[in-house]
């Protein structure tokens, strides 16, 4: 049986929380540290998918090749506001260096190892605390124009293919006749089958924490700020309020926040903070069944209980810059591309900041340098995709139990060059891909 331990979870959204209810589950004493309103992280702005077959990099050569025409337009898929550009020259070469053929399918095989399993840890998580209504089991469409556009996917559909995932091509025509709210005029389309979304990412949020409470977990409504070490050990964590917590076990799911706090460790993570715009639709004049995903414009609709909500945009910023809410409505006005009987009267802007990795890859296990920290970080877009599983992989490295799967791709330590990483008790090291 596991010894009870006294855990604090460093951040409490959709990876937070979930290892959280993990940990509980194991008969710890569990504290989460949750400055701002619970649901309203990062997922909440998202197209809310358990997206299996996301695990091909945003590094793919043909994606690369747009960016720096992107990064020169202010309303382009991918931007970066210009305060931020210097800063982040060391990330996005490290972000390049990963479109080499042999680290995107190192970085697709490892992602692949992740959500192959993320949907049945999904449906499990949310069985248990009583709401498996939450998770839409249907797969999504995403539309291509022309020949052109549909190239620029070709070679990712390919890999992912060859790893196990499930694309069937169609005409545009085909997707319309799946979604007749859909633009008859799309010339191909593509169904990828691994795929479902929630019914609400910030319920979901919600339902789970509402879970971690009625079992006895506490959710204080403060920030990490520091520690109190001795040697590679840490005795407690000092809060945004001055208090002084003892922890006995220290799990980092802070998001954009890891970064930070890793450092006042003496740990480096190459992490970057993407903010990604939503828009909620509550009157919007159309049916929608299935989550669509229009690359060309950057952004998915998805059909939540509630609304429609319009999704995405990749914008680097300062962690304290502001919205900027144009990115949001340029979406919802290329959304009506897709669905042009769409109504936007009425909508609900949201933005989240999202942690990437420059090798895509999420940080997941310990730090050779501290004994007692489990690092659950740097999931970017696959934040609640891979929620659940994080939280059972987090409660077994703790437990100090065997892990199915080698993680040792996903260690912290794979940003230091001095070396392998010691982060579990069945682990190998990590690989400096990046």
């Amino acid at each position: 049986m596991t010894q009870s331990k006294s855990i604090i979870v460093i951040g409490g959204g959709v990876v937070g929380i979930s290892c959280a209810l993990s940990l509980q589950a194991d008969g710890h004493d569990v504290t989460v540290l949750e400055p701002g309103p619970v649901g309203e992280g990062a997922s909440w702005a998202s197209c809310g998918c358990i997206a299996v077959g996301e695990i091909v990099p945003l590094s793919q050569p043909g994606m690369l090749m747009k960016v720096p025409g992107w990064l020169l337009h202010p309303e382009a898929p991918l931007s970066l506001r210009p305060a931020t550009a210097l800063g982040l020259m060391p990330w996005f070469a490290r972000f390049a260096a990963n479109s080499i053929p042999t680290r995107m399918r190192s970085i697709a095989a490892d992602l692949a190892k992740l959500t192959f399993v993320a949907t049945d840890d999904f449906k499990a998580q949310i069985a248990d605390i009583g709401h498996p209504e939450l998770l839409v089991e249907r797969p999504v469409l995403k539309l291509f124009d022309d020949e052109g556009d549909k190239a620029t996917m070709g070679a990712a559909f390919d890999l992912a293919r060859e790893l196990g995932c499930t694309i069937d091509e169609i005409s545009g025509l085909e997707a319309h006749d799946i979604e007749p709210g859909i633009a008859p005029d799309f010339r191909y389309a593509a169904v990828l089958r691994d795929w479902s979304y929630v019914t609400d990412p910030r319920k979901l949020v919600l339902k789970l924490t509402e879970a971690f409470l009625t079992r006895g977990g506490r959710v204080l409504p403060v920030s990490g700020a520091d520690f109190e070490r001795d040697g590679a050990q840490i005795t407690a964590v000092v809060c945004s309020d001055g208090q002084r917590l003892a922890a006995d076990e220290v799990i980092l799911a802070a998001g954009t926040q890891s970064k930070p706090l890793a450092k006042k460790l003496g740990v480096t993570l190459h992490l970057e903070g993407v903010m990604g715009y939503s828009t909620a639709l509550p009157d919007p004049g159309v049916e929608l069944k299935h989550t669509v995903f229009y690359p060309k414009g950057g952004f998915g609709i998805t059909p939540y209980e509630d609304a429609l909500a319009v999704a995405g945009t990749v914008e680097f910023a300062s962690l304290n810059a502001a919205p900027k809410w144009r990115r949001a409505d340029v979406l919802v006005k290329r959304a009506h591309r897709v669905l042009p009987g769409l109504r936007t009267d009425t909508r609900e802007r949201r933005m989240g900041r999202r942690p990437f990795t420059p090798d895509t890859r999420p940080i997941i296990g310990r730090s050779r340098s501290i004994a007692n920290m489990c690092f659950a970080t740097g999931h970017g877009q696959l934040g609640l995709t891979l929620g659940a599983t994080t939280g059972r992989i987090v409660a077994d490295i703790v437990a100090a139990r065997s892990i199915a799967l080698d993680i040792g791709a996903y260690t912290p330590d794979r940003f230091h060059h001095s070396g392998r990483a010691d982060v579990g008790t069945n682990l190998q090291g990590g690989r400096n891909d990046d």
